[in-house]
């Protein structure tokens, strides 16, 4: 087992339970890559080694995408290296004479791989554990927040959202009326006040 599924088969259930999943399976395929180059004239020329080198095939593609023998010849690339052709064949590669951006490129790659190669399996253990238990303590606090806006929302949904439908006006106690003395249009007017 190597160290990635070793890792992961150890975390995987705690991961889990949050709801993510991990693996590492399968087999590692080594790609192999081929080296392509553009040429001053804008020819671009392939080779099926990693980078163009001395024996290294040197191909270009013909309009239907087929590969064709580079011509004879010295070829020099954009970046001002020359391949000299024989048969399709490099057979000698002549470097451009200002080197240092590649150096630099090379250098930050060589950085970048010792700082990854530096981490123990312990340091990296121990930064996994504390992002798990990070994950953990804001996952239970969102949960906690959860169930107080849960409780809160089910006592709000207990109380009436607003007055009651029928308005209840206060009835006010009004001195009786002496229907006697009026006329009958002032009665009508006064009964149909009274229940108003």
């Amino acid at each position: 087992m190597n160290k990635v599924s070793e890792i992961i088969s150890k975390y995987a259930d705690r991961l889990k339970s949050f709801g993510i999943q991990l693996s590492a399976e399968g087999e590692i395929e080594k790609v192999n890559q081929m080296a392509m180059a553009v040429l001053a004239d804008g020819t671009e020329v392939y080779s099926p080694d990693p980078e163009f080198k001395v024996g290294s095939e040197l191909f270009i593609m013909d309009g239907d995408g087929n590969p064709i023998p580079a011509p004879d010849g010295e070829h020099t690339t954009a970046e001002g290296k020359v391949l000299v052709v024989a048969g399709g064949v490099v057979t000698e590669v002549k470097e451009p004479m200002a080197e240092e951006a590649p150096k630099v490129e090379v250098e930050i790659e060589e950085e970048k791989q010792a700082a990854f190669e530096g981490v123990s399996k312990e340091e990296f253990e121990s930064t996994i554990n504390s992002l798990v238990e990070a994950f953990e303590a804001k996952i239970a606090a969102l949960n906690a927040e959860k169930q107080s806006l849960s409780a809160t929302i089910e006592k709000m949904s207990k109380q009436p959202a607003v007055d009651s439908v029928k308005k209840s006006s206060p009835v006010a106690k009004s001195e009786p009326i002496n229907l006697a003395k009026m006329d009958s249009k002032n009665r009508i007017f006064s009964i149909i006040n009274k229940y108003k």
